[in-house]
C-alpha cells in the first residue's frame, strides 16, 4: 500500500508541497497524521479553500510497516533522555548520534506494539490501574497523590498512563516471543548446580540474632556452670518474649552482649554455629553453645532462599458419577449414593470403578489416580482426600465434574529439594540467556520490517 501511494502523482505533489487539504482528509489509515495542519484564523471557512493559509506543525519521520513515527514523538523522547542524562551528570552524546538512537528506539517500539495488536494482545483498565497503583505505592503515594504530583511537575498524567500501557504491552510481547526460544539442557542445569554461582543462589540465607556471655578461659567449672545457667534463663525469657530485642535490659543486666549476625549463608557463619543452625526453624532459639569465648545463643529470625522441602503425596483412587445427556444432576447424586452403599456392603472398589466411573482416564485401571501432589486436584477433591485416613473410603461428595467417592491407599513424604534446585537453576540460566535472545529477536524483528526513514 505504501509503495502504491508513493507512486501516485497526487501523493508526490502533496508531499512536495508539504500539506494540502485533500491529503489531510485522506481516509487511508496508513496516512494517519502524515501531515498535521492548522488553518489560519484569518481565513474564513466559507471562502475559497484554495486561498486559505496552512502551516506545517508536524511531519512524518518514518513509515513503519502499517504505522508511522512523527517528528514530535522523537523530539519528546529526545528531550526526556537529555534531561535524564543531565540529572545523572553523564556526558551528553552528540545530537546526531542521540537522534539516531532515539529514532531507532521509537521504530522498535512501534514494531512491537504492532506485533502485540496483530496477536490480539491488550492491557485492560484493571491491569493498568493495578500497575499505576503499584508505581504510586513504591513512591509512598496514593494514586490520587501520584496523579497530582505528575501534574504539578507540568507533565500529563494521561500521557504517562498511555506510556505505561504501551510498556506493559511491549514487555508481554517480548516475554511471549523470547521465552519460547530459550532452551536449557540438563547438562547446563547440572553444571550450574556444581558451580560457585549455583551454590550461592541455591543455598539458604538466615537472618541470625545472637547473644554471648563471656567466660574467662581460666574460669572454674562452677563459674562456667553459673554462666550457663544465666544463659539458659535468658533463653527462656527470649522464648517467652519472641526474641532478644524484647529482653535487652535483662541481657545487659547479666553482662551479656547482644550482637546480631544479620543475613548469612551457612558457609559464612562461625563453624561452631554451622552444625546447629541446619536443624533450626524460623523462630527457634538454640541451646547454649560453648566456645573458648563463653556461651552463645542464636535465634533464626527469618529464612530465605534454599531448596529444602518435603511434600506429602497421596495414592488415591476414585469413582466419578457425572451428569450427562441421559442423567440429571439429581440422578447422578442418587447413583453415587447407591455405589457408596455397595462399597459399604463390601463390594470391590476396582470392579465398581470399572463398571460405574465416568472418568475415562482412570476407570479401566479401577479408578487409580496414582501418587498425587498437593494442588494437582480440584479443591473439593483434595480437601476430602486429605481428611480421609489411609485405607478408608470417603462419603460421596460433589465437584465441578460430578459426584466422587474416593479411597486413600497410601501416603508418603517426598523430598522435593532436587526438583526445586533444578527448577531454580533453570530459571537462573534462562535469565542469563534472556537478554541475548531478546536482542536477537529485536534485530530479527527490525530486519524483517518495512521501514522508510524520511
Amino acid at each position: 500500500m505504501v509503495k502504491q501511494l508513493m507512486q501516485h502523482s497526487t501523493f508526490q505533489t502533496l508531499a512536495s508541497q508539504a500539506v494540502a487539504s485533500t491529503f489531510y482528509q485522506c481516509s487511508q489509515p496508513l496516512l494517519r497524521g502524515l501531515a498535521v495542519v492548522m488553518l489560519s484564523a484569518s481565513a474564513a471557512l466559507s471562502s475559497n479553500i484554495a486561498n486559505a493559509e496552512y502551516q506545517l506543525i508536524d511531519r512524518v519521520i518514518a513509515i513503519v510497516e502499517d504505522d508511522i513515527v512523527l517528528a514530535s514523538e522523537v523530539r519528546t523522547k529526545l528531550t526526556q533522555i537529555k534531561a535524564q542524562i543531565s540529572e545523572r551528570g553523564g556526558a551528553m552524546p552528540p545530537d546526531n548520534v542521540l537522534f539516531e538512537q532515539v529514532l531507532e528506539r521509537a521504530i522498535l517500539e512501534n514494531l512491537q506494539l504492532q506485533r502485540a495488536a496483530r496477536i490480539g494482545m491488550r492491557v485492560t483498565d484493571q491491569e493498568l490501574n493495578e500497575t499505576l497503583n503499584s508505581v504510586a505505592s513504591r513512591n509512598a503515594m496514593t494514586l490520587a497523590q501520584f496523579k497530582a504530583s505528575v501534574e504539578q511537575q507540568g507533565e500529563s498524567y494521561l500521557d504517562i498512563r498511555e506510556q505505561i500501557r504501551k510498556d506493559l504491552l511491549i514487555r508481554e510481547v517480548q516475554r511471549r516471543s523470547v521465552i519460547r526460544n530459550i532452551n536449557v539442557s540438563e547438562s547446563e542445569v547440572n553444571n550450574f548446580l556444581q558451580s560457585e554461582q549455583g551454590k550461592q543462589i541455591l543455598s539458604p540465607q538466615y537472618s541470625v540474632d545472637h547473644i554471648m556471655l563471656s567466660v574467662a578461659s581460666d574460669a572454674t567449672e562452677s563459674a562456667k556452670q553459673r554462666a550457663k545457667q544465666k544463659v539458659l534463663a535468658l533463653r527462656e525469657l527470649a522464648l517467652a518474649n519472641n526474641g532478644f530485642d524484647a529482653i535487652q535490659a535483662e541481657i545487659t543486666a547479666q553482662f551479656a552482649e547482644h550482637s546480631p549476625l544479620g543475613w548469612r549463608r551457612t558457609e559464612d557463619m562461625p563453624s561452631i554455629f554451622t552444625g546447629v543452625i541446619n536443624d533450626m526453624n524460623t523462630g527457634d532459639i538454640s541451646e547454649p553453645i560453648s566456645s573458648d569465648s563463653g556461651y552463645h545463643l542464636i535465634r533464626i529470625n527469618e529464612k530465605r532462599g534454599g531448596v529444602a522441602g518435603n511434600i506429602t503425596e497421596t495414592k488415591v483412587r476414585h469413582i466419578l458419577i457425572a451428569p450427562n445427556e441421559i442423567r440429571t444432576k439429581d440422578e447422578a447424586k442418587v447413583l453415587a449414593a447407591d455405589v457408596k452403599e455397595k462399597l459399604n456392603a463390601g463390594e470391590d472398589f476396582v470392579q465398581l470403578a470399572r463398571k460405574y466411573s465416568d472418568d475415562p482416564g482412570s476407570a479401566l485401571s479401577g479408578g487409580d489416580l496414582g501418587w498425587t501432589e498437593p494442588g494437582a486436584l480440584v479443591p473439593e477433591f483434595e480437601s476430602t482426600m486429605n481428611a480421609t485416613d489411609i485405607g478408608a473410603i470417603s462419603e460421596a461428595f460433589e465437584s465441578q465434574f460430578g459426584w466422587h467417592i474416593l479411597e486413600v491407599n497410601d501416603r508418603r513424604e517426598k523430598d522435593m529439594s532436587g526438583d526445586k534446585a533444578a527448577q531454580q537453576a533453570r530459571m537462573a540460566i534462562a535469565e542469563t540467556k534472556y537478554d541475548d535472545e531478546l536482542n536477537n529477536w529485536l534485530q530479527e524483528l527490525r530486519d524483517d520490517a518495512y521501514v522508510d526513514i524520511k
